[in-house]
């Protein structure tokens, strides 16, 4: 009887204890449940900062990709860790290709020995560019140290701005304010000048009817002669020193040149010189007056040709600028180069091209280039000049882009 008891006791605490089991089980059920739910919630949360982060990746990426200033990204010892996509239109070449290298791969034209003194300079790190010639463009850079949060130094940043159409521009400012001066004063020199100019010219007509030698006669003529002469250069002058009001006209440029081109050609064979062009493809519209713009391109046409008294080639470009036309929200400009394969111009004249009267050819006014100025300013543009590299001389006209309405 006992043992039947001590059975029955025991299938009792077995029961028991399955129970107990069971809502251990229940339990734990519920707690793996709970876990579950929250590793849910956790993934749904770590997902969402992923997303987010990731999000705020592409922004970030999307807004230095949209920089109209190239980004250059270096460790402490120089290598490209990130270079955006204007830096490598500066530069002429593709991410892939320099990252990891040095930041010397993008400047070529920098002799290698100035890399600590310009690029890694507390000269730059003072907030101060430092102007550097770049696949002939004027560019300024500037530096700053790459910082953590305990303050370490991460590398450096380097920041690249085109400043060329600025310094052209600046340039035909300067240049603007000493034509206005100077027209000025030789519009009221001029007139003072004119009134004994027809009193000399009046007396010496006077004096020869009363003259018996002849040769009297030829200094006097002589004198009527030099007369003329220096009134004919003070009406040059009277016209250069007027303000004229351009007639503008929205017009595809290239056809300007063409029907430019059509005088100059047969002046150019003459000569032994090969005029050639090549033109940005479809309507590259521009305001301007258009006789005063072939006088522009017939002037810096006839300077190229007079440039090259033993023949050679002159050839004539119309593009945008490769940053304008790659970079968004920049007004593009269009460029208008005549290259010549001429003699070239003196690094000391080049500063006074555009000056008044300043001339290194015999007979000349030396008012065709300072009226290039003048329409080109006119028409809120730029030109500028340099010698071309492997000789000959560059001009360069910007004109703004007039962009097409609907």
């Amino acid at each position: 009887m006992s043992d039947v008891l001590s059975l029955q006791q025991l299938f009792e605490n077995f029961n028991m204890a399955t129970a107990s089991l069971k809502q251990a089980y229940a339990n734990l059920e519920i707690k793996f449940e709970n876990i579950n739910r929250e590793l849910e919630i956790k993934n749904m949360e770590l997902e969402n900062t992923i997303a987010e982060k990731e999000e705020m990746k592409n922004y970030l990426q999307n807004i230095l990709e949209s920089l109209t200033n190239g980004v250059i990204v270096t460790d402490l010892e120089g290598k490209i860790q990130r270079v955006n996509r204007c830096a490598c239109i500066f530069a002429g070449v593709e991410e892939a290709a320099v990252r990891g290298k040095h930041v010397s791969a993008l400047f070529d034209l920098l002799s290698p020995e100035n890399w600590e003194g310009i690029l890694f300079s507390e000269y730059l790190k003072g907030g101060v560019g430092h102007k550097i010639k770049l696949n002939g463009r004027t560019m300024e850079i500037f530096s700053s140290p790459v910082t953590a949060r305990n303050g370490e130094t991460l590398g450096n940043v380097f920041i690249l701005r085109d400043i060329t159409r600025i310094e052209r521009l600046e340039e035909m400012e300067k240049r603007s304010e000493k034509f206005a001066s100077m027209g000025e004063m030789a519009a009221n020199i001029a007139h003072e000048i004119r009134n004994p100019l027809g009193s000399i010219e009046l007396f010496a007509s006077l004096l020869m009817k009363d003259l018996k030698e002849k040769k009297d006669k030829d200094r006097v003529t002589q004198i009527v002669s030099s007369v003329k002469n220096m009134d004919n250069k003070i009406s040059n002058l009277l016209l250069f020193t007027k303000t004229k009001i351009p007639r503008l006209e929205v017009v595809n440029i290239n056809e300007v040149l063409k029907e430019t081109l059509i005088f100059a050609e047969q002046l150019a064979s003459q000569g032994s010189i090969s005029l050639d062009y090549t033109f940005e493809e479809g309507e590259v519209r521009v305001a301007c007056d258009v006789e005063m713009m072939k006088q522009v391109f017939l002037n810096i046409i006839f300077n190229g040709i007079q440039a090259m008294p033993d023949g050679g080639n002159l050839h004539i470009e119309t593009k945008f600028s490769n940053v304008d036309k790659a970079i968004p929200n920049v007004t593009p400009f269009v460029e208008i180069m005549f290259k010549d394969s001429g003699i070239g111009i003196p690094e000391e004249n080049l500063p006074k091209i555009f000056d008044p009267f300043f001339s290194t050819k015999e007979g000349t006014s030396g008012l065709g280039l300072p009226i290039v100025h003048n329409i080109i300013d006119m028409h809120n543009g730029a030109v500028h000049v340099e010698s071309g590299q492997g000789g000959g001389t560059v001009f360069t006209v910007l004109l703004p882009y007039k962009e097409k309405r609907n």
